[in-house]
């Protein structure tokens, strides 16, 4: 069994942003941990987990520029909103490019979940 067998997307995705920004269609490659391969599903999967990484306060949405991450004054709740309606409108059934739509950035709380996900795997 891989190491990345045993991780959750969510938990790739936080391993991913110990490193970078992530964004939608890298969430979205983050779902094939989960196994699924059909483009609506996915869709609604990576959807569903950008709002709950951004609700439990594991992420941050907003853009990013030469400066780097510039979080959005929205709510999470309005972030999903904003991300859900220009995905549905401008991409449909394909990922988005990156920056697109939003950047997401770990918090530390998001990076604590990432850095022991790593533990966990060096220990195994």
């Amino acid at each position: 069994m891989s190491m990345m067998a045993s991780r959750t997307p969510k938990e790739d995705v936080l391993v991913g942003g110990l490193d970078d920004w992530a964004y939608p269609g890298w969430v979205n490659a983050s779902t094939h941990v989960a196994g699924i391969t059909d483009p609506s599903l996915r869709r609604t999967l990576t959807i569903g987990l950008i709002a709950e990484l951004l609700v439990e306060g594991l992420m941050i949405a907003g853009d990013v520029d030469e400066d780097g991450h510039h979080p959005w004054p929205h709510s999470p709740g309005d972030a999903v909103e904003q991300m859900t309606r220009t995905w549905r409108t401008d991409w449909r059934d394909t990922v988005p490019t990156p920056g697109a739509i939003m950047w997401l950035a770990n918090t530390e709380a998001g990076n604590r979940v990432g850095q022991a996900v790593l533990a966990r795997e060096a220990s195994n």
